[in-house]
């Protein structure tokens, strides 16, 4: 693979809600060129889409008690709880390979390199064609109620929740693999239902743990079987250090997390 398109690998370790944010952030900012990053949260961390309404989709007491954080995403989607999960994030320059298409071009692009990885486990994962008019009901505050346009699923269950941001030439796609699902703290999380049939992890489809490391190598050589790519492990510039530090302001603020208000000089 030596003459293969070179990309950047970060494998970060476990860090709180509005630092990951504000690092993905930070990463499209000054996107160069492809990058995978993996990483985890703590402590765990409900995350809001970027227009979500909070109201309705967290229970603040239960967060509380449970000694979860609150972020908001700079992608869109619905609530996701990072808790048993592994998340990974794309970034990359658009219109040039290898994300020459448009905004379902690019999921399908990554959905096929999440769907290689993870059947190197022995897990049947599927990437879901779009289905035209299959949203989740009115109302339902939980990413994982359903798989959308490519995500990944094991038949009904979804194991993969990803969401977008285009930004200027850049592009950020990021996600939530789950490893085990815990309905159960996901529904006290958000203060609604949630039906443990519709979603599943890893570790429960396949009945047994999966070690961290293994997940990794995993996903790391689906996305370098499907993009005939190198994956070079990298470490953050002084300038997306720079950047990190000025939008972790942002990511900590109340005003963005609780009311989806970013401050007049950053993006939204």
């Amino acid at each position: 693979m030596r003459g293969d398109p070179a990309w950047r690998l970060l494998v970060d370790p476990p860090a709180a809600g509005a630092v990951q944010m504000a690092r993905d952030e930070a990463l499209l900012a000054r996107a160069a060129g492809p990058v995978l990053r993996l990483y985890a949260w703590d402590p765990p961390c409900l995350s809001l889409g970027r227009v979500q309404p909070a109201q309705g989709a967290h229970d603040p007491d239960a967060l509380a008690q449970l000694g979860f954080d609150l972020v908001r995403r700079p992608t869109g989607g619905r609530a996701v709880l990072h808790a048993s999960e592994r998340t990974y994030a794309v970034i990359g320059r658009l219109g040039v390979d290898p994300f020459p298409g448009g905004v379902l071009d690019t999921y399908r692009r990554i959905a096929r390199a999440l769907q290689d990885g993870l059947r190197r486990l022995g897990l049947p994962a599927e990437a879901r064609e779009p289905a035209g008019g299959a949203a989740s009901p009115a109302g339902v505050p939980v990413c994982f109620d359903r798989a959308g346009d490519y995500e990944i699923a094991v038949g009904e269950r979804k194991v993969v929740g990803s969401a977008q941001l285009r930004r200027r030439q850049g592009f950020l796609q990021h996600g939530s693999i789950l490893r085990r699902a815990h309905p159960d703290l996901y529904a006290a999380a958000v203060g609604a239902p949630v039906d443990p049939g519709r979603l599943a992890g890893v570790d429960d489809l396949l009945g047994r743990t999966v070690p961290l490391e293994e997940l990794d190598a995993a996903l790391v050589a689906g996305f370098e079987t499907a993009f005939e790519a190198r994956l070079v492990p990298s470490c953050l510039t002084a300038s997306e250090r720079a950047e990190e530090a000025r939008l972790l302001a942002v990511h900590r603020s109340a005003a963005w997390v609780r009311e989806g208000r970013r401050p007049a000089a950053t993006p939204a």
